[in-house]
């Protein structure tokens, strides 16, 4: 999950673009964009974890 402002914003518009991808009928670029967006959401997450040192918030 993100909890910067502006990390929400940026993944809003990603998913965004991904939905204008869906709509125009570009699959293949679609699934980059969303495999791409799984992954630096997960890579994000990773590393607060790592910095909170395992404990939530």
């Amino acid at each position: 999950m993100i909890k910067s402002k502006i990390g929400s914003i940026f993944f809003v518009l990603l998913y965004v673009y991904l939905f204008y991808l869906v709509a125009t009928n570009q699959m293949m670029p679609a699934m980059y964009v969303m495999a791409g967006g799984m992954l630096l959401e997960s890579v994000i997450c990773l590393i607060h974890n790592f910095k909170m040192g395992g404990k939530s918030k």
